[in-house]
């Protein structure tokens, strides 16, 4: 009777040790996450688009899909190392940007994220004031002359802080539009309200006829002077001047990238 029980003893740790292993006897395989990828931002125009990652991922077992799926990102396709995807063109006015999210698994675990987001088209709709009547920066300067329309439209940004709160960049319709098309201003303010300057290099030595500038006269920069604004007036095919006008007259406005225009 002994021996019957030591043989039951020293058979059951085997008996254990088998049900608790994979049936097809294949170890539970960990992906290595990808390190971060930047966010993609584009603008209005369709465009096809390809991301180039760290590694073969398809291989491994990974699957991509929209975390939101937005109707605007088609075509998403995993290959290899190589994520590709379109994007059809933004035509909405209202909002200033749109925005979805590539999500990267492997067996529903994330491993990897790419934000994409799309701004609107850069030239208003209608024409925008400087300035409401509210706001504290009206009827007075706000920033040194000299500064780029990137500086001046961050300090527009940081009122709401710099003020405690009595003030806020909606009070300056011109700027709030170009501030709206960037999915994170707090941390990466690209689409801003040019300075005089900025128009002024990219109309050098061009003539307006043909550029978005000659669908309109008077064009609003980021530059003060004294407590007026300065708008930028497109008198004929190639020439322009500077006027300061009030910041409560309303102009147009076109939001430039990063320091550029992209039309």
């Amino acid at each position: 009777m002994k021996k019957i029980l030591f043989l039951m003893v020293a058979i059951l740790p085997t008996m254990l040790f088998t049900a608790c292993s994979d049936d097809d006897g294949e170890e539970d395989v960990k992906v290595q996450k990808l390190p971060q990828i930047d966010n993609i931002s584009l603008n209005y125009h369709p465009s096809e688009e390809i991301v180039s990652l760290p590694r073969d991922i398809e291989s491994e077992g990974c699957i991509i899909n929209l975390k939101d799926n937005s109707y605007w990102i088609t075509k998403l396709k995993l290959s290899g190392k190589t994520i590709s995807f379109n994007v059809l063109e933004n035509s909405e006015i209202e909002t200033g940007h749109r925005f979805d999210t590539i999500v990267i698994s492997y067996k529903n675990e994330r491993i990897g994220a790419i934000c994409v987001t799309q701004a609107r088209k850069p030239i208003s709709t209608k024409r925008l004031v400087w300035a409401l009547s509210n706001a504290m920066y009206r009827n007075k300067a706000l920033c040194n002359s000299g500064m780029s329309g990137l500086e001046v439209t961050k300090a527009i940004y940081n009122l709401s802080k710099t003020t405690n709160g009595k003030d806020s960049y909606k009070n300056y319709p011109a700027f709030a539009y170009c501030i709206e098309m960037n999915h994170d201003p707090e941390n990466n303010m690209e689409w801003h309200l040019p300075s005089e300057n900025e128009i002024r290099a990219y109309a050098k030595g061009q003539s307006y006829k043909g550029t978005p500038l000659y669908q309109h006269n008077y064009w609003w920069s980021s530059s003060e002077n004294s407590i007026n604004g300065n708008a930028y007036y497109i008198h004929s095919e190639s020439t322009a001047s500077i006027g300061a006008v009030s910041k409560g007259g309303d102009w147009w406005v076109i939001a430039f990238k990063n320091g550029k225009m992209e039309e």
